[in-house]
């Protein structure tokens, strides 16, 4: 089921799901659009009412979305991002585990003996690679830094792309494997950063800067591109 609203003739589809676990009227946004979440018994005239008081915010999301689907291509079919490039990607039955990356065709060709897993052996693909990464960059920036670290994870994260404990243990998100070299760089040195400054005050940011002179434009690719690199 969908809504279609009319806001000052800009017209807006927002999708509605209903769920068992909702127990109130609520909206998300992405680069898919806007969907309304609702309970089961949800009445349609309450519905409408809730969207329509929530207006100025689904313009203002949709506006944002439609712009970064402009900046960074939006999510097609098939499709990854691999170290900061858009691959193609292609799932073939086989008997081995496998993925072959073609730098110059921009095709990573999966293979994997049930391609109904291909999503969950993509993820484990990528947590392999971004863990080469850290492996190689977390131990030199550290040298670079004079900076010491604990124990490292790489796991599957919804909303951090890194995190650092009091003791130095640092978690690391898999999908930063669809990032480039640099921007990788920039999350590590801003987890180092904590094991001197925990907070993210002025000092802080001007002790990030230092190491990475460049980090604001690192932190805003982040922030475009984390909605199109979800697998």
């Amino acid at each position: 089921m969908s809504l279609l609203l009319d806001f000052a003739n800009n017209a807006i589809k927002i999708n509605v799901r209903t769920s068992r676990k909702a127990r109130r009227l609520r909206l998300v946004s992405g680069i898919n659009g806007v969907e309304a979440i609702v309970p089961l018994d949800y009445r349609a005239e309450e519905l409408q009412s809730f969207v329509s008081s929530r207006k100025d915010w689904i313009i203002k999301t949709s506006q944002y979305y439609s712009r970064l689907k402009e900046r960074c291509g939006g999510i097609e079919p098939d499709t990854i991002y691999f170290l900061g490039s858009k691959y193609h990607f292609h799932v073939v039955k086989d008997k081995k585990t496998s993925a072959v990356v073609s730098e110059a065709m921009k095709v990573i060709t999966f293979h994997m003996a049930d391609r109904r897993r291909y999503k969950e052996e993509m993820q484990e693909w990528y947590k392999e690679q971004i863990g080469r990464v850290i492996a190689e960059r977390l131990p030199l920036l550290a040298g670079r830094l004079n900076m010491k670290f604990g124990k490292v994870c790489i796991k599957s994260q919804k909303s951090r792309w890194a995190s650092c404990s009091k003791k130095g243990n640092m978690n690391f998100n898999l999908l930063l494997a669809a990032a480039p070299l640099e921007v990788i760089d920039y999350v590590i040195i801003h987890e180092l950063t904590h094991r001197v400054e925990m907070d993210h005050s002025s000092r802080f940011w001007q002790l990030v800067k230092e190491a990475d002179p460049d980090y604001k434009k690192h932190k805003e690719w982040l922030a475009i591109y984390s909605p199109v690199i979800k697998i």
